[in-house]
């Protein structure tokens, strides 16, 4: 039999010399060499290439057949697959039935907001695609207010939350990383992201920056000059109540800096405060931020109540991979603390879903710490656990789908890949990781498998997807 050489070019990617001889001399005796024997020299030659460390495991979810095991017993940094374990925690700790709840309440004069950390109050990307605002919900609050109560509110705005703007933030999350939108602050009240949203656009030979949420509770300070030179930086105050903004500018930015917040609760309230003034309601008091068992709700009116599905935050954290949704989910799961819910996501892991605690390490729920750790045979493990769950339905449709939507929209986009693999991407500095789901012609999981790349070098992550995507594709083959 001769060696076939476009079968080699459809089926190697930069193999080494040696793993590339390897492939070769199988495809030359007559053998189509196996997913998993190709899976591994790809792993061996990116890791040669690039100095790197690569573990890739795969099983077959219909035969339970393992198909690839390489350093697949090792530790991983994660990296945003970490919000594969939050996902399975959630869903064993919550029910795929639980909806977070946030309450609006008329209260002694008062307005007061109570939640339990739902994520998606004011998320600009879901209220775009439900053709509303980052308003609406506060909008609807603030007529309810004004038709019940009336148009004056004669005390405060209060937002309740039980912890401390230090506790906002996991302990391992680098600090000079904190104004970044990816590391934003969790509490039970969140809006917008957790983020304010700031844009130049030009009014004559003046630069204006403009900051979203509208709100007139905070002050923009400072001024951005004409310039050469896009250079420009927004910095809040402790307490959020002043962003001031300087540098330079060329023109108005196509897309806005998303800073993060200090202290979400206290973003929401000045943001309910703006819109129940633009609704007519006269306010002069103050908005502060109290512990839930600190304000006295007897005979208090509820004027709204705000329900989420689980299920909905859950697709907002894997879809796009947003790190504060994750770690709502991860903190309603646990206990409200970082420790507590590190804790209890580990026992859920080993109890629920069969994992050995030599297999992981929890820290956060989202996948920013560095500390995180899981194993690719204990990633696939779990990932088998799941697909076999009454409620697979909600994790694997909150899963980025190959070329179709998420942060795999635009990987393995063409036929026959396109909406056969379901994956949980992850990239922190020097990790790059890919874990979840090839399916059959039919749709339906047949194979789970993860791919997780640490010590990789800065400007090397594309060589690491290039080689994760193939492996997918030998993945997809093999399930035909």
């Amino acid at each position: 039999m001769s060696c076939d050489g476009a079968f080699l070019a459809n089926r190697t990617m930069r193999l080494s010399p040696l793993c590339l001889l390897m492939v070769l001399a199988a495809v030359c005796l007559g053998e189509s060499p196996s997913p998993g024997d190709l899976a591994i020299e790809a792993a061996a030659g990116i890791e040669k290439e690039l100095s790197a460390v690569i573990g890739v495991a795969a099983a077959d979810l219909r035969s339970g057949k393992t198909l690839v095991d390489y350093r697949g017993g090792e530790k991983f940094i994660p990296a945003s697959n970490q919000k594969v374990l939050t996902s399975a925690f959630a869903l064993a700790r919550l029910g795929e039935g639980f909806q977070f709840t946030t309450t609006f309440y008329a209260a002694g004069g008062n307005v007061v907001v109570v939640g339990d950390g739902d994520p998606t109050l004011g998320d600009p990307t879901l209220s775009a695609t439900a053709g509303k605002t980052i308003y609406d919900e506060l909008d609807t609050w603030a007529a309810t207010f004004k038709a019940k109560v009336g148009a004056g509110l004669s005390g405060d705005v209060i937002v309740c939350d039980p912890h401390r703007p230090g506790d906002y933030r996991n302990p391992d999350w680098p600090v000079g990383q904190h104004d970044q939108w990816y590391a934003a602050p969790v509490a039970t009240l969140n809006f917008n992201n957790n983020c304010l949203d700031i844009a130049l656009a030009l009014e004559g030979d003046k630069v204006i920056a403009a900051v979203k949420p509208e709100t007139r509770f905070i002050t923009v300070l400072g001024h951005v000059a004409r310039g050469k030179r896009q250079r420009w930086s927004a910095r809040l105050a402790k307490d959020d109540s002043q962003v001031t903004v300087s540098g330079s500018a060329v023109g108005a930015t196509s897309e806005p800096a998303n800073i993060a917040v200090n202290d979400p609760p206290l973003l929401l309230g000045r943001v309910l405060a703006e819109r129940l003034i633009r609704a007519g309601v006269t306010f002069s008091g103050k908005v502060r931020r109290a512990e839930p068992g600190s304000v006295d709700l007897t005979g208090s009116q509820v004027l709204c109540r705000r329900f989420t599905p689980l299920g909905e935050a859950m697709a907002r954290a894997n879809k796009r991979s947003l790190n504060m949704t994750a770690e709502c989910i991860f903190l309603r799961a646990g206990d409200g603390t970082w420790s507590g819910s590190a804790a209890l996501m580990a026992r859920t892991l080993v109890d629920a879903y069969g994992l050995k605690e030599d297999q992981f390490i929890i820290r956060d729920g989202g996948g920013l710490s560095r500390n995180n750790r899981i194993t690719p045979a204990g990633m696939v493990q779990l990932l088998a656990a799941m697909a076999h769950q009454a409620d697979a339905g909600v994790f694997l449709s909150s899963l980025p789908t190959s070329g179709v939507d998420g942060t795999m929209e635009k990987r393995l986009d063409k036929p026959p890949y396109r909406g056969r693999v379901l994956g949980k991407t992850g990239y922190i500095a020097g990790v790059s990781s890919l874990s979840g789901y090839v399916l059959d012609g039919s749709g339906k999981p047949a194979a789970a498998f993860s791919i997780l790349a640490n010590k990789v070098p800065d400007g090397k992550g594309w060589r690491v997807k290039q080689v994760q995507d193939r492996i997918c594709q030998w993945l997809v083959d093999a399930v035909e």
